[in-house]
């Protein structure tokens, strides 16, 4: 019975990590490109390191008309809050950084589906989109991949290099200014979309 103990123990612990390291990172940012997942990615660098922060929770409301040449737009709301971060210190130097305690939400306005330019050559659909961070507003075209996830569901997959200074924000420098963050951001997304609302 011992050694039949012996070799059953570390079979059974074996078998059982996977479950840990895949719910390990189901907020790591690490695995970020399944099918109908609902996230936004951001990653950046420093001189002397790389970070990424990672949300789950974008906000998909229904389509607003709130700029005033009456376009409809699909308005996504992304809670600062709500990012996850390799530690809690760069994270409030995040949340510092995009002035989350007076602007609670990066918001997203993008053109209805039906109004944005296909491109053959590409086999992506470049959509009009206005982002806004730290209460400013920037307008931008992004190219991005349309799926359907079972039957009411589309995903919108995209991402943009975004410079921190066109939205105001000076890039953080820390110890004296020799630890600089970089201007430039990359932004990787996939917004879900419930077709019946929207």
């Amino acid at each position: 019975m011992f050694n039949f103990l012996k070799y059953q123990i570390p079979v059974l612990i074996l078998s059982l990590v996977p479950l840990f390291i895949n719910h390990g990172n189901e907020k790591s940012g690490l695995k970020v490109d399944e099918n109908c997942i609902n996230y936004i990615l951001i990653q950046g660098s420093s001189n002397v390191n790389q970070f990424e922060f990672v949300n789950y929770d974008p906000e998909i409301n229904q389509p607003q008309t709130p700029y005033q040449n009456d376009e409809t737009y699909q308005n996504i709301q992304i809670p600062v809050k709500e990012f996850y971060g390799p530690n809690n210190r760069i994270l409030n130097d995040f949340f510092n950084m995009v002035k989350a305690s007076e602007y609670p939400y990066i918001k997203i306005d993008i053109e209805p589906r039906e109004k944005a330019d296909f491109d053959e050559a590409t086999g992506l659909t470049n959509f009009k989109t206005k982002i806004s961070i730290a209460g400013n507003t920037r307008n931008f075209i992004i190219p991005c991949a349309i799926n359907f996830c079972e039957d009411s569901e589309m995903v919108l997959t995209g991402d943009i290099e975004l410079e921190l200074s066109d939205f105001e924000i000076e890039p953080p420098r820390k110890l004296l200014g020799t630890i600089k963050v970089n201007d430039e951001v990359f932004v990787t997304f996939a917004f879900k979309y419930d077709l019946k609302k929207t």
